[in-house]
């Protein structure tokens, strides 16, 4: 950035990251008003509007419209040791009937030395249902229903890769292969003997949409 921000513009830029980072959108004006302590919303807009000529943020005249720009330019909200992931919704680990969503439902907050990439513009999470993936590891963590998937979009996509595919506009996490080339194969890893592959002309309206390159455990759904 080419403006030092003031300790109270610091502040408040802390402010918008972590509340970012905890709840996957942003703070209200009313809310950093009472964190922050000021007597009135206006002393808010004015730091506001000063990390926005920084170039520090964007406003926008939404509700909670504050969208952080990022020191390193590679699309996700970067702070200090974590990045926020979106998590677009689910992937089915079966039959691709989980509908693709866009909007995003929540973030990942993962330490950066988690994610072995330089450019993290395109990463989104997902979320696993169902079981037809449930004996295939990346980097020994099994895709079992319930934990979070890491995807990258930018990854070039190789025969035996885990990725996404966008099939009818539903979501489904499969390997793929790719040696025929007129034909795409994607295929389960499973303990449950009903699930088949799924064989797509090469040609046909269908979206490769990244490739798996992390599976985060969820403890959650343990509880």
């Amino acid at each position: 950035m080419a403006d030092r921000l003031t300790n109270r513009q610091e502040e408040v830029l802390a402010l918008v990251r972590d509340f970012y980072l905890e709840n996957g959108y942003a703070p209200s004006l009313g809310e950093l008003q009472n964190k922050l302590g000021f007597n009135s919303k206006r002393g808010v807009v004015n730091h506001l509007i000063a990390l926005e000529n920084k170039g520090y943020i964007i406003r926008t005249s939404e509700p909670r419209g504050i969208q952080l720009i990022n020191d390193s330019d590679d699309g996700n909200i970067d702070y200090e040791y974590l990045i926020g992931i979106p998590i677009f919704g689910y992937a089915n680990a079966g039959t691709p009937l989980v509908s693709a969503d866009e909007e995003s439902i929540g973030i990942l907050r993962v330490d950066k030395s988690l994610i072995s990439r330089n450019n993290r513009k395109n990463l989104f999470g997902l979320i696993v249902k169902g079981d037809s993936m449930n004996q295939r590891e990346v980097d020994g963590i099994k895709i079992e229903e319930g934990e979070y998937l890491v995807v990258d979009q930018d990854a070039e996509v190789k025969d035996g890769d885990v990725v996404v595919a966008i099939i009818d506009n539903c979501a489904t996490v499969k390997n793929i292969s790719l040696k025929n080339k007129d034909m795409v194969v994607l295929y389960p890893e499973s303990n449950n003997p009903k699930h088949q592959p799924i064989y797509l002309d090469s040609n046909s309206d269908f979206l490769i949409n990244g490739k798996v390159i992390k599976v985060l455990n969820n403890p959650m759904e343990a509880i």
